[in-house]
C-alpha cells in the first residue's frame, strides 16, 4: 500500500516512506516519490531557512540519482525513506536516504550534502553471517576499501593517504581502514575518510567522508623551519606540573585504608597551539567570532556544573526520634541551630522573604572514609502567587548544607531576582556596588571562617563574570562574579578537588558556594621533578609534532539580519565559513609527560606504549601460518619480534590470549603462572569457559574413543569427550589424544579459533 508524505517539521525536516516500483503516472497522481531514478513529484513548503537548499522534488531526485550512480541498491531493498535537514549556523544542508528490505528489516543508508557528495554510507544486513573468526587478512581487504573510496568519492580518491587499519571486535567482525587528506605533500588530518569492511564476508559495511570541497588550499611554501616553529611554540606554551589520578583506589598499608593515588605529570597549557608556517603567527584557537554580540554566549564552565539539589530518599531521611538518639551519641547541633548558622551568617545572600524553613539529617561521605552527619536545609518564600493580580511572580529560595557536628557551612545556593521587566520588556538598571576584587575579598573572608584548612591549601584558578544584571546600549552589565580555587599540594595543583563561590556585586553577598575535597588522597612528591623547559623538550620531540594543513572555523554574526520567513529565529543570523592554513602543530597524544623520566604517560599514569600490529620475524606469510596471522590481525598475540610457534604455551600466556579474545579476565596472579598446559588441561579449560563443567563431571557416561583414553585423568574424561564431540579438540590421524602432551603456541592459536567458532555458533 502506498503512503503519502508523512512529516513536515518547521520547514526543515521532511520524511516519506514509500515502496518502489509504482508507475510514474501513479506517482504524479498521488504526489509520491519512487525509489528508482524515475521523476519525483512532491509538494514543497516555503523557503525553510536563510541560505538553505530548498527541499524540492528536483533536489531530491538529483540526490537519489547521484547516490544510485555510485552505489548499487539491490532490488530487494524496495522501501524508501528520506529526511531533509536544512542548513543552520551549526550544520550544513544534507539528505539522508534509506532503502529497506521489508523481509528482514535490513537497510542501506546514505547521507549526502547539498552538492550530492556522499558523506556517510552504512549497510545493516541482519540475515548475513558477518561475525566470528575473520576469513580475510587485513591486507587482503585494503584494496576493497580503496576501491570503495574511488566509487563513492572519485574526485578525492587521489588525495587520500592510507594511515592504518584496526580490527574493531569479534562482535562486529570488521576491519576499519583509516585515511586522511594530503595536499601538496602535506597531511591534512582534519579531513579524513574511514571505511569498514567485514572480515568474514569481505563486504563494505560503512564509510564516512569528512571533507571540505570548496576551500582554498594554500601553497606548501614555508618560511619557518620545524625547529624555528618549535622555538616559537616553546615561548608561548608552558608545561604545567599538575596532579592527575586514575580514580582507582589502592590499599595503603600505612593508613590501613584504600586511598586515591595522585601522580604528577607535565601537561601543555594552552591545550591547543599552532604556528603559521609562513608568518610565524601563533594561533591559540581554531574557532573565531566576527561581530560577536551578547547572543554568542559566554560559555562559563560553572553554569554547566550541577548544583547539589539535596534530593532525599526514604532511606536517607531520619525521624525526630532517630535524630534525638544520634544527638546523644554524636553531640550534633540541633536543626534550629543549623538553620540559624545559615540565616544569621552575614556573608550569605538571604532574601528577606525566606520565611519557610525545613531541614533533614543524613550522612555524607564526600569521597572520604568517615561519614559526616549533615543538615540539609531548604529555605523558601511561602507567599502564594496570584497570577491574575501579582505583577511579579518571582519567589526566592535557597538550599544549604551544614556539618551537624561542627556547624560549618558546607554548601549554599540562593536564587537571585531578575532585573528584567516582563511588563514592558525593558531592563531595570541597578548599581553594581562591588567589583571583582572587593567581592573576592568578601568570599575569601567567608572561606577562612568556614573551611580555613582547605582554603589555605588551595589556589585561585578562575575568575569570571556570572549573571547579567541588565543591558546598557545593547551591552551586558554583569552583576555577579564566580571564583574557582583548586587544591594544591606542595605548590602543585590537584584539579579534582576545588572550592567554588559566587558573589553578588549589587549586595556584596555570596549566593553560591560549595567545595569538593577528598581527604583520602596520597600525593606523589614533586621533589626531583625536571624543569618546565626540560619537560617541553621531551614533549615537542614526541611523535605528533609536524607540518599540517588545519581548518579554522570563522563564525559570523549579522546583527542587521531580521529574518526572511516565519521560520526565522536568532540563530539564522549566524553563518560559518572555513579557512585552511598551513601550520606547525603539536598533535602529541597523550599529551602528558613524566616529570621524572620525560616519558609519555597515559591518562592513568602508566608509561605510554604505542600499539603496534603484531608482526613476527619467524612467522612467514604462508598458508600454514594463516591462523597466526588472522589472530594477529584481530589484535591478539604475543609481545616481541618473535612468535616462537613451537614453544610450549604457559597458563599465563593462554589466559592472556583468551582475555584478548573476550573470554576471561587476566589477573595479576595469572601473570605469574608459568606452568605449561597439557591437552587434557586445555580441554577442561574450554569446557569450563563454555559453562559445561558440571555436565562434564558426571561419572560413568563418557567414552572418548581415543586409543590412549586410559592415560586421561579421571576428572578430565568428560571434558575431553565433550571437546571432541563439539569439535574443539581432536586426536591425531592414528586416533591418539596425547593427554599429557604440552600444547605449543601454534597449536593453541588453532584451538582458540576452534573455541571461538564453537562458542559463536552456539552448537552445544
Amino acid at each position: 500500500m502506498k503512503k503519502a508524505i508523512t512529516l513536515l517539521l518547521s520547514g526543515v525536516i521532511l520524511a516519506t516512506s514509500i515502496p518502489a516500483g509504482n508507475s510514474r503516472a501513479d506517482m504524479m497522481a498521488t504526489n509520491e516519490i519512487v525509489a528508482d531514478s524515475d521523476i519525483s513529484i512532491l509538494p514543497m513548503p516555503e523557503k525553510p531557512s536563510r541560505g538553505a537548499l530548498d527541499p524540492s522534488q528536483d533536489a531530491l531526485e538529483a540526490a537519489i540519482k547521484a547516490v544510485k550512480g555510485k552505489i548499487t541498491i539491490p532490488k530487494e531493498y524496495s522501501e524508501f525513506d528520506y529526511y531533509f535537514y536544512g542548513s543552520t549556523s551549526y550544520a550544513d544542508t544534507y539528505w539522508n536516504l534509506t532503502w529497506r528490505n521489508p523481509k528482514d528489516s535490513s537497510y542501506i543508508q546514505v547521507s549526502c550534502d547539498k552538492n550530492n557528495h556522499i558523506t556517510h554510507y552504512s549497510k545493516y544486513d541482519y540475515s548475513a553471517k558477518s561475525t566470528g573468526i575473520p576469513k580475510y587478512l587485513k591486507k587482503e581487504l585494503k584494496s576493497t576499501a580503496d576501491q570503495f573510496i574511488k566509487q563513492i568519492a572519485p574526485q578525492i580518491s587521489s588525495k587520500v593517504e592510507y594511515l592504518d587499519a584496526n580490527y574493531e571486535s569479534i562482535y562486529s567482525g570488521t576491519y576499519n581502514y583509516s585515511y586522511q587528506r594530503k595536499e601538496n605533500g602535506v597531511s591534512f588530518p582534519d579531513n579524513k575518510v574511514n571505511v569498514s569492511v567485514n572480515s568474514v564476508s569481505g563486504e563494505v559495511m560503512s564509510a564516512s567522508v569528512q571533507w571540505l570541497y570548496d576551500v582554498t588550499i594554500p601553497k606548501a611554501d614555508t618560511k619557518l623551519t620545524k625547529e624555528e616553529a618549535a622555538k616559537i611554540i616553546g615561548e608561548n606554551l608552558k608545561m604545567e606540573l599538575v596532579y592527575r589520578t586514575d580514580y582507582y583506589r589502592i590499599y595503603d598499608s600505612n593508613k590501613k585504608d584504600y586511598v586515591q593515588k595522585a601522580y604528577l605529570v607535565y601537561e601543555p597549557n594552552p591545550g591547543y597551539i599552532s604556528v603559521d608556517a609562513k608568518t610565524g603567527k601563533v594561533y591559540l584557537t581554531r574557532s573565531e567570532w566576527i561581530d560577536k554580540t551578547r547572543y554568542a554566549g559566554s560559555g562559563d564552565y560553572e553554569k554547566e556544573e550541577a548544583v547539589n539539589d539535596m534530593a532525599k530518599t526514604a532511606s536517607d531521611v531520619l525521624t525526630e526520634e532517630e535524630i534525638a538518639k544520634i544527638n546523644e551519641l554524636e553531640e550534633l547541633i540541633t536543626k534550629d541551630k543549623a538553620i540559624e548558622k545559615v540565616t544569621k551568617n552575614s556573608y550569605l545572600y538571604i532574601d528577606k522573604n525566606l520565611m519557610s524553613y525545613n531541614a533533614y539529617l543524613n550522612k555524607s561521605y564526600n569521597g572520604n572514609k568517615e561519614a559526616n552527619y549533615v543538615w540539609n536545609i531548604e529555605l523558601r518564600d511561602p507567599r502564594p502567587v496570584d497570577y491574575d493580580k501579582d505583577s511579579k511572580y518571582y519567589r526566592a529560595y535557597a538550599n544549604a548544607q551544614v556539618d551537624a557536628k561542627t556547624g560549618k557551612i558546607l554548601s549554599f545556593k540562593a536564587s537571585l531576582d531578575s532585573n528584567y521587566n516582563d511588563k514592558n520588556g525593558t531592563w531595570n538598571e541597578v548599581k553594581i556596588k562591588y567589583n571583582k576584587e572587593e567581592s573576592q575579598t568578601k568570599l575569601e573572608s567567608f572561606l577562612k571562617s568556614q573551611i580555613k584548612d582547605r582554603f589555605t591549601n588551595s589556589k585561585l584558578v578562575t575568575i569570571s563574570d556570572d549573571y547579567v544584571a541588565f543591558y546598557k546600549n545593547d551591552e551586558p552589565v554583569y552583576g555577579g562574579y564566580q571564583y574557582k580555587y583548586n587544591r594544591v599540594n606542595e605548590g602543585v595543583i590537584y584539579p579534582y578537588d576545588h572550592i567554588y563561590g559566587a558573589v553578588d556585586g549589587v549586595s556584596g553577598k555570596i549566593y553560591s558556594y560549595r567545595s569538593s575535597w577528598n581527604d583520602n588522597v596520597v600525593f606523589e612528591s614533586p621533589k626531583g621533578a625536571m624543569s618546565s623547559e626540560k619537560a617541553f623538550e621531551h614533549y615537542i620531540s614526541k611523535e605528533g609534532y609536524q607540518l599540517v594543513y588545519e581548518v579554522n572555523e570563522i563564525n559570523i554574526y549579522d546583527p542587521s539580519y531580521k529574518g526572511e520567513s516565519r521560520y526565522y529565529d536568532d540563530s539564522e543570523a549566524y553563518s560559518m565559513k572555513y579557512e585552511v592554513r598551513l601550520v606547525y602543530r603539536p598533535d602529541v597524544n597523550p599529551a602528558l609527560i613524566s616529570p621524572f623520566t620525560g616519558e609519555q604517560l597515559t591518562y592513568d599514569g602508566k608509561v605510554y606504549k604505542k600499539i603496534k600490529p603484531y608482526s613476527y620475524l619467524d612467522v612467514a606469510d604462508t598458508r600454514e601460518n594463516r591462523e597466526i596471522l588472522l589472530l594477529s590481525d584481530m589484535n591478539i598475540g604475543f609481545e616481541g619480534e618473535y612468535f616462537y610457534p613451537e614453544k610450549e604455551i604457559t597458563e599465563a600466556e593462554l589466559i592472556g590470549l583468551m582475555e584478548k579474545v573476550g573470554y576471561g579476565y587476566y589477573t595479576e596472579e595469572d601473570k605469574a603462572t608459568e606452568n605449561k598446559v597439557t591437552n587434557e588441561e586445555l580441554a577442561k579449560s574450554f569446557i569450563q569457559r563454555l559453562g559445561l563443567e558440571k555436565i562434564a563431571a558426571i561419572n560413568g557416561i563418557y567414552n572418548t574413543g581415543y586409543h590412549d583414553q586410559s592415560e586421561i585423568r579421571s576428572d578430565a574424561i568428560g571434558a575431553v569427550a565433550l571437546a571432541k564431540g563439539l569439535g574443539l579438540m581432536t586426536g591425531d590421524n592414528n586416533n591418539y589424544f596425547y593427554p599429557k602432551k604440552y600444547v605449543t603456541r601454534k597449536e593453541a592459536v588453532h584451538l582458540i579459533l576452534n573455541f571461538i567458532k564453537v562458542q559463536r555458533d552456539g552448537i552445544y
